[in-house]
C-alpha cells in the first residue's frame, strides 16, 4: 500500500513515497539519485485485451511530446486530450521517460494536491508495467505560500525532483525567488492550458524560454478568445475517446417549461436519479448554476423535492474545511445530490457523477466541454449512461453550443460536431471538406475566413486544372508546405510568406515579412476562375495561367460593373474617379454626400474607376464593389472557404452577361440626396436601423423614471401621417411612453429631439441620453412614393412611375358580427374584433403548426402563423387595423399606419432566424408572466421551428387586413399606396403582400 510522507519547509510542503513501488528510504532522496534510479525503467507498454498498458492517447502525446524534445526547438507545445483520457499520466511518462527536475504549474488546489499525489507515486505506470525494476519515485515540492529569496528556493529545492504550484502561489513569489525557481527547472509543464491568457499564467510560461515547455488541455478553446500560444503538437479527437470506451454514452433532455424552468430542470433530474437507483447503478446528481446566490436558491428546490438524497451545497464562498467535509459526504455516499456554482473544480474526479442538472448552461464552448466531461468518465458496472438535463435554450448561447442545446439531441453526436467540425455546417459545406484530399498542416482550414473578394478569368478554350503548378509558381515563398487541393469541386488554397520592403525607408538588410491567402475555384462548368487573394496589389494572371491554363484572359474594364445589376434599389456609398482629361489623370475618391457630386457633376467629365453600393439580392441586403481593373468585392466575410466559393460563382455569370446594359445599370442608382428639411411627404413607418437591431441584447436597455426595457421591448411609433407636420415619433415600452422630434439642418444630419422628457440609454459601459443614442444611430423612415429617409441623414428618392395595387388582387372576408373600430381581441379573445376574426379565417386557410397572436408593444405583427415544408418555413405576418367609421370606404388614412406597420422589422422579416427568435421570446416572456399568445400549436413545436430555421428556406408573407376599406370603393391613391408598398417588400426581401379588406 502506497503511503506519502510529508514535510513542512517554510510553509511549503515535501512529499515522498515510503511505502509502495519505488519507495524511499526513511529519508527522502535526492533529485540526482532519482534520476540515477529511473534511467532505462520506463517501458513503452501499450493497453490492450491481452493486459494493461498505457492508453493509446497516452502513447499517442508521448510520442508527440518526445518528438518535439528531439528537435530542440525551443517553442511551446500544446497537448490536447478529452477530460478522462489520462493527462496526469502522460506528464509522468514524459517525465519517467527522460527524468529531469520539472515545474508543473496548475490552476486550483484540488488538482495541486491530485497532480502531486500522483507525481509522488507516479499513478499507474508501476502497476502497469511502464516503470519496471529497482526505481525511486521523485520527491514532490508542494508549495503553497510564495518564496521570497533566492536562499528560500534553494532550501525547498534542495530535495525536490518535481515541484507542483498553482498560478496564485507562484504570483506570491517575490520576482527574483520566481525567476530563481523557474532556472533551476529544466522543464514545464502547464495543466489545463486554456487558463494561459491570464497575464500570471503567461509571466510563468516566459520564465521557461528556450526549455521545453508542454501544455495540456481537454480544449484548446478560451472563454475570452485569446491565443493558447504555441503549436498543437498532439490532439486526440473525442470522437476517438468515445469509440474507445474512454467516455460514456450521455442522454441529453431538453426540459421545456417556461414558466418555472428550474422546478422543471430539477423534478426531471432527480426523477432519473431514482430510476438509475432502483437499476442499482451508484450514481450521483450534480445540479449547476452560475453564482452562489443562485446556489442557495436551486438547493431549495432540491431539498424539497429530493430529501432522501440529503442535497449539499459546495462553492468557493465556504470555507475549504466545510467544503472538504461536503465532499466527503458524496464519496462515502451520505448525499447523492451536490449543487455546485460552475464545477467542482477542475481536476475533479468522481466517475459516479452521471447526473447533470445544468440550471445555467455556459455560454463559453470551452467551459461546455470541461463539464462535459465530468459525465462522461467511465467505470466499472455499477455505472451506467449519463444524463443531462438543461432547460430549453433558443436565444443568447454561442453559435457553436445551438445544437448542443437542442431539445431531444444525441449529445454524443453534438459534441463530435463541437469539437471536430462546428456545429451548423450543411451537408454539402461538410462534403465539401471531406473533399480535400491534400489538406496544409500548418494553416487549419476551418479558421480560414476570406474576405468577399474576386478577379475573375475565362478562356476560350476549355480550363485546365492544374493545382499542383503553384508549387513551381511559388517556390519557396509557400508557408503551407502542402496545398489544400479539393479535385471533385476544383478548389486549391495556400499560404504565402512573402518578404516585402518597409515602408518607412531604402534597406537591403531587413523588410517586412507577410503573409497572404491564396483561393482558386475553377468552375469548368461555367466556364470561369475567380481567385482570392489578400495581395491586392496583383490581378494574380500567373496564377491564373498556371492553374487554368495559357489561354485565360481577365475580365476587366467597365463590363464589370454589371455585377451591380444584382443589387436592387442600389445605393452608391463610394466612387473612385479618374481625370480623362488632365494629363495628370488625377483620381479622386468621393464618399458619403459627396457621392452625389460626384455621380452627377464630375463624372460628366472623368472616368469612374471604383463603384461601391449597397441594397438587396436574393431576398438580403448586400454589398458589392466593382473595379475597372477587374476586381468585384463585397464588405461580407465569409464563414469558410465554401462560403466564398458560393459567393463566387455567382460573380462570371453577372459580369459577362451582354443582356445587361451598362447605360440601365448607371442609370439604376438611388443617389443619396442630403435631407436639409423635411420631406412634404406623408411617413409611414419609422424603425430602428437594420444594422442595429440585428445586434440587440437585452445588455442595452432604455430607461425612463427608473424603468428599464430591453431594445427589444421598445417600438417605435409615428405621431401622425400628415404631410406638413412637425416628423415626431414615439418611443413605447410596456410602462412608458416617451416623444421625439426630427430637426432638420442645412450644415448637417437631422438630429433627433426629446419633445419633453429625455429617456436615457444603459449600456455595461454607461448610461447617455436617449436623444443622443437616436440621433448617434439614425432611424430609418418611410414615406409615401417609396421615399426612405436613411440613418446617416440621405433621403433616397426612386425616379419611377407609381404601380397601383391589382383590384382583384384584394381579398374579402366576410365581417359579419365584427365590430370593425375594433382592433384586437386581447387576452379575453373576444370573437367581435378584427384580429379575433382575421385569426378564424387565415388559420383555416392551411395546416399551421404555430398560430401566434402576437399582439402588443415591440410585436412583429398582431397574428404569426408558422409551418414547415420540406425545405422551406413558411410565415404569414399579419397587421390588423381598426377602421375610422362604421363603414368601409375608400378612407387612405386608414391606410398609412398599416401599410407603415407592414413596411417595418423588414430586417427580422427577412432572416430566419431573428424572426422565429423573436416570436420565441415574446412568447416566453407570456408565459413567464402567466399568459400565452398560441392559439394553434405549442411552446415545444415553437422551439423546434426556432432551431431548424437557419437550415430552411424562409417564405414570408405579409398581410394588411382593414376592414375599413371597401375594395370596390379603393381610389387610386390608396391603389398606389398599396402598390408602393408591395414594391417596396418585394424589391428588398422578397416579401409577398396580401391586403385583406371589406366588399
Amino acid at each position: 500500500m502506497a503511503v506519502i510522507e510529508r514535510q513542512d519547509i517554510d510553509g511549503n510542503e515535501l512529499w515522498w513515497l515510503s511505502e509502495g513501488a519505488g519507495a524511499h528510504q526513511e529519508e527522502p532522496q535526492d533529485g540526482n539519485a532519482v534520476a540515477a534510479s529511473l534511467a532505462g525503467r520506463f517501458r513503452f507498454v501499450e493497453e490492450s485485451e491481452a493486459g494493461v498498458g498505457l492508453r493509446r492517447p497516452q502513447l499517442g502525446a508521448l510520442h508527440a511530446i518526445l518528438a518535439h524534445r528531439s528537435t530542440e526547438e525551443d517553442e511551446p507545445i500544446t497537448v490536447v486530450m478529452p477530460t478522462g483520457t489520462g493527462k496526469t499520466e502522460t506528464m509522468l511518462a514524459a517525465y519517467c521517460h527522460s527524468p529531469s527536475r520539472t515545474l508543473v504549474v496548475v490552476p486550483s488546489d484540488a488538482l495541486r494536491t491530485q497532480i502531486a499525489e500522483k507525481f509522488t507515486t507516479l499513478g499507474v505506470l508501476p502497476s502497469v508495467g511502464a516503470v519496471v525494476g529497482d526505481f525511486v519515485c521523485p520527491v514532490v515540492l508542494v508549495i503553497k505560500s510564495g518564496l521570497q529569496t533566492v536562499d528560500q528556493v534553494e532550501h525547498v529545492l534542495s530535495r525536490a525532483s518535481v515541484v507542483v504550484a498553482t498560478a496564485q502561489a507562484l504570483n506570491a513569489c517575490s520576482d527574483e525567488a520566481r525567476s530563481h525557481l523557474a532556472q533551476s527547472c529544466q522543464r514545464l509543464y502547464v495543466d489545463e492550458a486554456h487558463h494561459l491568457g491570464a497575464r500570471t499564467w503567461k509571466e510563468v510560461v516566459g520564465l521557461f524560454d528556450g526549455r521545453e515547455v508542454v501544455q495540456f488541455t481537454a480544449t484548446p478553446y478560451r472563454e475570452d478568445g485569446r491565443h493558447l500560444g504555441g503549436r498543437i503538437a498532439y490532439a486526440y479527437p473525442l470522437r476517438l475517446a468515445q469509440a474507445h470506451g474512454y467516455f460514456s454514452r450521455i442522454n441529453y433532455r431538453s426540459v421545456i417549461d417556461l414558466a418555472d424552468p428550474d422546478r422543471a430542470v430539477a423534478t426531471a433530474a432527480i426523477e432519473q436519479l431514482r430510476v438509475d437507483i432502483d437499476a442499482g447503478l451508484d450514481h450521483l446528481l450534480m445540479a449547476r448554476v452560475r453564482s452562489v446566490e443562485r446556489a442557495k436558491e436551486i438547493i431549495k428546490l432540491y431539498e424539497e423535492i429530493g430529501s432522501e438524497f440529503s442535497p449539499i451545497r459546495i462553492d468557493t464562498g465556504m470555507a475549504e474545511s466545510t467544503r472538504r467535509k461536503r465532499r466527503e459526504k458524496l464519496f462515502n455516499r451520505e448525499s447523492r445530490i451536490v449543487i455546485c456554482v460552475n464545477m467542482l473544480g477542475e481536476g475533479f474526479d468522481l466517475p459516479s457523477l452521471k447526473i447533470a442538472a445544468i440550471h445555467d448552461p455556459q455560454k463559453s464552448l470551452a467551459v461546455t466541454l470541461q463539464f462535459v466531461g465530468r459525465f462522461t468518465r467511465v467505470g466499472d458496472d455499477s455505472l451506467g449512461e449519463a444524463s443531462a438535463f438543461v432547460p430549453l435554450q433558443v436565444a443568447g448561447v454561442d453559435e457553436r453550443l445551438r445544437k448542443l442545446y437542442g431539445e431531444d439531441a444525441d449529445w454524443n453526436e453534438v459534441i463530435r460536431d463541437l469539437t471536430e467540425r462546428g456545429v451548423g455546417q450543411e451537408k454539402d459545406r461538410t462534403d465539401f471538406e471531406l473533399a480535400f484530399g491534400s489538406v496544409p498542416r500548418e494553416v487549419a482550414m476551418r479558421s480560414i475566413h476570406p474576405k468577399m473578394s474576386t478577379v475573375t478569368y475565362q478562356s476560350e478554350t476549355s480550363l485546365t486544372w492544374n493545382p499542383e503548378s503553384i508549387y513551381d509558381v511559388f517556390e519557396d515563398r509557400l508557408l503551407t508546405t502542402r496545398l489544400g487541393i479539393n479535385n471533385k469541386d476544383k478548389v486549391v488554397w495556400w499560404v504565402s510568406r512573402e518578404a516585402t520592403p518597409v515602408r518607412w525607408g531604402d534597406f537591403a538588410s531587413f523588410n517586412e515579412l507577410v503573409h497572404h491567402l491564396h483561393v482558386v475555384y475553377v468552375d469548368d462548368v461555367a466556364g470561369f476562375l475567380y481567385i482570392n487573394s489578400t495581395n491586392n496589389t496583383s490581378m494574380h494572371e500567373d496564377i491564373a495561367k498556371a492553374v487554368g491554363g495559357d489561354d485565360v484572359t481577365l475580365v476587366k474594364g467597365e463590363t464589370v460593373y454589371r455585377i451591380l445589376s444584382k443589387v436592387k434599389r442600389r445605393v452608391p456609398t463610394n466612387v473612385g474617379l479618374l481625370d480623362s482629361v488632365s494629363r495628370n489623370r488625377r483620381f479622386s475618391m468621393h464618399v458619403g454626400q459627396d457621392v452625389l457630386h460626384a455621380w452627377r457633376g464630375e463624372g460628366g467629365t472623368k472616368m469612374k474607376t471604383n463603384i461601391f453600393a449597397h441594397g438587396f439580392f436574393d431576398n438580403r441586403a448586400v454589398s458589392f464593389g466593382a473595379s475597372r481593373k477587374g476586381r468585384v468585392w463585397s464588405h461580407e466575410q465569409a464563414r469558410d472557404i465554401h462560403d466564398w466559393v458560393r459567393w463566387a460563382s455567382q460573380v462570371g455569370p453577372a459580369i459577362t452577361d451582354t443582356s445587361i446594359s451598362l447605360d440601365s445599370v448607371m442609370s439604376g442608382f438611388l443617389l443619396p440626396e442630403p435631407a436639409r428639411e423635411r420631406p412634404p411627404l406623408v411617413p409611414l413607418s419609422i424603425e430602428w436601423p437594420y444594422q442595429l437591431v440585428a445586434t440587440f441584447s437585452d445588455r442595452r436597455k432604455v430607461s425612463y423614471e427608473d424603468q428599464a426595457f430591453s431594445l427589444l421591448d421598445t417600438e417605435l411609433s409615428l405621431t401622425d401621417h400628415t404631410a406638413d407636420q412637425p416628423l415626431r415619433f414615439e418611443v413605447k415600452t410596456p410602462s412608458w411612453s416617451l416623444e421625439f422630434e426630427f430637426e432638420f439642418r442645412e450644415d448637417g444630419p437631422p438630429t433627433i429631439r426629446p419633445v419633453s422628457d429625455d429617456g436615457q440609454v444603459l449600456t455595461p459601459s454607461g448610461a447617455g441620453s436617449l436623444a443622443a443614442f437616436l440621433t448617434a444611430h439614425g432611424l430609418l423612415v418611410t414615406f409615401e412614393d417609396e421615399v426612405v429617409l436613411v440613418e446617416q441623414g440621405f433621403l433616397l428618392k426612386p425616379e419611377r412611375e407609381r404601380r397601383l395595387f391589382p383590384i382583384d388582387a384584394v381579398e374579402t372576408i366576410d365581417w359579419s358580427g365584427v365590430n370593425i373600430r375594433r382592433e384586437s381581441q386581447g387576452v379575453e379573445r373576444d370573437p367581435a374584433t378584427i384580429q379575433h376574426r382575421a385569426i378564424e379565417a387565415l388559420s383555416a386557410e392551411d395546416e399551421w403548426e404555430v398560430v401566434l397572436d402576437d399582439d402588443g408593444t415591440g410585436e412583429l405583427a398582431d397574428i404569426a402563423l408558422l409551418r414547415r415544408t420540406d425545405d422551406a418555413l413558411e410565415v404569414l405576418l399579419v397587421h390588423c387595423k381598426y377602421s375610422s367609421s362604421d363603414k368601409p370606404g375608400a378612407r387612405i388614412n386608414d391606410l398609412y399606419d398599416v401599410c407603415g406597420q407592414s413596411m417595418k422589422m423588414n430586417r427580422a422579416k427577412s432572416m430566419p432566424e431573428l424572426l422565429t427568435k423573436r416570436l420565441f421570446r415574446r412568447e416566453q416572456d407570456r408565459q413567464t408572466a402567466g399568459k400565452s399568445g398560441l392559439i394553434i400549436g405549442d411552446i415545444g413545436t415553437l422551439a423546434a421551428i426556432v432551431r431548424e430555421a437557419r437550415y430552411r428556406l424562409l417564405h414570408v408573407t405579409v398581410a394588411i387586413v382593414q376592414p375599413g376599406m371597401s375594395k370596390s370603393a379603393a381610389s387610386d391613391d390608396m391603389r398606389s399606396l398599396l402598390g408602393a408598398t408591395d414594391r417596396f417588400l418585394a424589391e428588398t426581401y422578397g416579401i409577398k403582400l396580401r391586403v385583406i379588406a371589406s366588399a
